[in-house]
């Protein structure tokens, strides 16, 4: 009888701590995934750096940033890729300014661009626009423009059919309207929403039910709310949620959320990566210091990619522009493409069916030319 006692009372034991577990991890799983660190041959582009990207469901890419040419083909700040990995020859846009964000679309049909530009095609267009997915031409009627002094946009998030616009400007689409707006993807009208920030944004993202906006930036109150330089926003009124995370003194130059919506990672501009469980603790439930900024994430099921101009970590750890890290605990892995870069390193990291996509300054990996674009293989 004490035999069987015992081991009752070590099932409940175990029961309880498995429990435990899966509360502080729901999820976690037995074995780490890793992309390949060595990319799979694509084109490389020649310019100065590509800032953010976007994959269609067909596998095409369209990249955005400050570049001359995607392959043989003479490109200004815009181009596509194909899943082959060669250069698309028929989309051809311009932009006679820099391109820093990319959305797309929920049917993939056209592409939204944000950056500091007054042209588009040839044609009079603010800092925001809409192109065709396949072609690059304008959409005809889209227009909402940026106002201010010297405004730009720098970050674009689509939930359904809505477009979050973020930046530093003080109107958009005629309207007085500062820093955060949504429009309208399919007309680009300005909807009746605001948030009103009382400061620049350099990130917005959108939780995988589209409930939440999630921004960082240069703020520090959300409608009047304390919310230094990151929080969540209701995406029906406007107001800021509960969360108010902590540990956190410096704007934040990007975030992400995890797949299932529970996790959110920060990255500020003093070179610290903070990972948050939203819905469970304002504290940060791991944080890291690197020698440089991270200007990108990507997270899969268990992995968060960094990407920025950081060159090592505070633990001795040298990686160059990317690292990833067991996302539950921070643990660093092996993970590392041995990049070669300039013009502070990788700027846009993108999951898409397993893959890891890059963007940025860098213009070798594993020793081998690779110019700001690159796809590794392997299950991300």
């Amino acid at each position: 009888m004490a035999l069987v006692l015992v081991r009752t009372r070590l099932r409940i034991v175990v029961c309880a701590l498995a429990t435990t577990l899966a509360l502080l991890a729901p999820g976690l799983p037995s074995a780490q995934a890793l992309a390949s660190s060595s990319p799979v041959d694509t084109v490389s582009l020649e310019g100065d750096v590509v800032f953010d990207m976007v994959v269609l469901d067909s596998g095409r890419v369209i990249v955005g940033g400050r570049f001359t040419a995607v392959g043989s083909f003479p490109r200004s700040n815009l181009g596509a890729i194909l899943p082959s990995g060669a250069a698309d020859p028929d989309f051809a846009p311009t932009t006679n300014g820099e391109v820093y964000a990319i959305a797309a679309s929920e049917d993939g049909t056209r592409i939204f661009i944000g950056g500091a530009f007054t042209q588009v095609n040839g044609q009079p267009r603010r800092n925001l626009a809409a192109i065709n997915a396949t072609t690059g031409a304008l959409i005809s009627g889209w227009q909402a423009d940026t106002t201010g002094t010297n405004p730009k946009v720098t970050s674009l998030a689509v939930s359904g059919d809505r477009l979050y616009v973020a930046g530093k400007y003080t109107g958009i689409d005629g309207a007085a309207k500062q820093k955060l707006a949504a429009v309208d993807a399919s007309s680009g009208n300005l909807l009746n929403w605001g948030p009103f920030l009382n400061g620049g944004v350099n990130e917005v993202k959108v939780s995988p039910d589209g409930d939440t906006v999630w921004v960082g930036g240069e703020f520090t109150k959300i409608r009047g709310v304390e919310r230094p330089y990151f929080g969540g926003i209701d995406a029906d009124t406007g107001q800021p949620t509960a969360f108010n995370g902590l540990n956190n003194s410096a704007r934040i130059i990007t975030l992400e959320i995890s797949p299932d919506g529970e996790w959110l990672f920060v990255g500020n501009n003093w070179n610290r990566i903070m990972a948050y469980r939203v819905n469970v603790s304002a504290k940060p439930v791991w944080q890291d210091h690197g020698s440089g900024n991270v200007q990108a994430f990507a997270v899969s099921a268990d992995t968060l990619y960094a990407g920025g101009h950081f060159k090592g970590f505070d633990d001795g750890t040298v990686r160059m522009g990317f690292a990833a890290f067991n996302r539950f605990t921070g643990a660093k892995t092996a993970w590392d493409p041995k990049a070669t870069f300039y013009n502070k390193g990788t700027w846009a990291l993108v999951i898409d069916e397993g893959r890891l996509y890059a963007g940025g300054g860098f213009i070798r990996l594993n020793g081998d030319r690779q110019r700001l674009f690159a796809k590794f293989g392997g299950t991300a």
